[in-house]
């Protein structure tokens, strides 16, 4: 083979990591073929004793990797042999690369999947102290990054949960067409020594069988699923992080990082940057790029098995462990940050009453007024207020009339912050006491 051809044609430098997947499988492959009566008990037993001494010399770092033997499978193969002799040529009896590659891609992901849900555990838990500690935190709230509405900062931070919660569902609903036994498919054919596939899914730990041996060998939407699902957290930790840079940035201040989870200026001593955060922020937008590469790679395979997918492996391994290491940042960061009730208050106050121009026109839909007019009848005070520099809470009485007539002194009970809060007193609201209700219904959810 050309040299040239030959680093090409290998992959042992990237499917390596699938080791424990590869041995795993093959134990049970050897089950199956003892039970088919292909194996003896002796050979079954050298098999998985020598596949077990592989799996500890690669732990141990021990092991040969040899670019000329390609892959993961041919290189434990290759070892196999040399620690057994002939028998273990016996143990890919009926079994072809095709279907082993894709049985210890899913079982990589099966794990990772496992792994991502302890992590996202974990974050939750996280998320939920630090929104019991603020449920009366008032803040602004957002629209346009422009002052909208007061809000508990609870509320905020279950907001990030909600959306999470979403990726944890995912995962669940996706492992019903994760966990589908490839083995026994074959090249591409179907098995042709009538190896037992019900007895390799339950030893595996799979749900069902694949259907169709084509399409177990060469479909990898499992792949763009796994990596989709990633991308979605991702896509959240990233916004997550953006309101804690901004957040965190002088000109609010509402929150200051752990200097564990910061870095300084290289050149301005008195920088504290939120590099634990624009790393999270950086990162998505490779996790993105996996998913597109996965996606761009299927496109133009035909069926059955291609080797273009030798390239499907890389994106998928930097993906689950980019998204494991990201989850634990944000766990540390949610539950590292620290929150300045007395900042916050001081924004509260520059917004010069602003945050209440809805509860004024919800005033005046009260009082009979059609919101669209109502909406006008603010509109014109908040521009009063802004040309003479005043708060709205400051606006004289006879002022107000002069804009609606249906505005009376009860107008000045309207300028409280908790008072605005509760009166989005609808389930998903902000109303203190609906928040409350939702962190006791996070809790139970998560026990579970």
């Amino acid at each position: 083979m050309h040299r040239s051809f030959l680093r090409v044609n290998q992959s042992i430098d990237v499917d390596r990591k699938l080791y424990r997947d590869d041995i795993r499988g093959s134990s049970a492959y050897a089950r199956a073929l003892r039970k088919r009566g292909i194996l003896t008990e002796e050979e079954l037993r050298l098999i998985t004793e020598g596949l077990a001494s592989i799996e500890t010399e690669i732990d141990n770092g021990t092991f040969e990797f040899r670019e000329e033997d390609e892959d993961i499978h041919m290189n434990i193969e290759r070892r196999l042999h040399e620690l057994i002799g002939d028998g273990a040529y016996k143990l890919h009896t009926g079994r072809s690369r095709n279907e082993q590659v894709v049985l210890d891609e899913r079982l990589y992901i099966m794990d990772s999947v496992k792994s991502l849900n302890e992590r996202l555990d974990a974050l939750f838990s996280a998320i939920v102290e630090k929104a019991k500690l603020h449920l009366a935190t008032i803040v602004p709230s957002y629209t346009h990054l422009r002052q909208a509405q007061a809000v508990s900062l609870a509320h905020l931070f279950l907001a990030y949960y909600q959306a999470l919660r979403r990726d944890r569902e995912r995962f669940v609903d996706f492992e019903k067409r994760l966990k589908v036994l490839p083995l026994g498919s074959g090249a591409v054919a179907g098995s042709s020594i009538g190896i037992d596939r019900a007895f390799l899914k339950k030893t595996l730990g799979f749900k069902s069988l694949s259907r169709n041996s084509i399409d177990a060998v060469s479909t990898r939407d499992f792949m763009i699923e796994f990596q989709y699902i990633c991308v979605s957290i991702f896509l959240t930790l990233s916004r997550m992080a953006e309101d804690i840079i901004i957040f965190s940035s002088e000109e609010f201040g509402f929150y200051t990082l752990p200097d564990e989870l910061s870095t300084t200026s290289s050149l301005m001593p008195q920088k504290k940057n939120p590099d634990s955060l624009e790393l999270i922020r950086g990162k998505t937008s490779r996790m993105v790029g996996n998913l597109v590469s996965i996606i761009t790679l299927v496109k133009g395979t035909p069926y059955t098995y291609n080797r273009d997918f030798q390239e499907d492996k890389e994106g998928l391994f930097d993906t689950a462990e980019s998204c494991s290491d990201a989850l634990e940042l944000m766990g540390e960061v949610i539950a590292g940050i620290s929150i300045s009730e007395e900042n916050i208050n001081r924004v509260l106050e520059r917004s010069r009453g602003m945050l209440f121009a809805t509860d004024i026109a919800d005033y005046l839909v009260g009082k009979g007024l059609p919101f669209r007019k109502a909406h006008a009848v603010v509109g014109n005070l908040v521009r009063h207020a802004e040309e003479n520099d005043l708060d709205l809470k400051d606006i004289a009485l006879d002022t107000y009339k002069g804009y609606s007539p249906l505005i009376e002194k009860d107008v000045y009970d309207l300028f409280d912050y908790i008072h605005s809060v509760n009166s989005h007193d609808v389930i998903g609201g902000t109303a203190l006491k609906r928040v409350a209700e939702e962190i006791q219904r996070i809790e139970e959810e998560l026990k579970h």
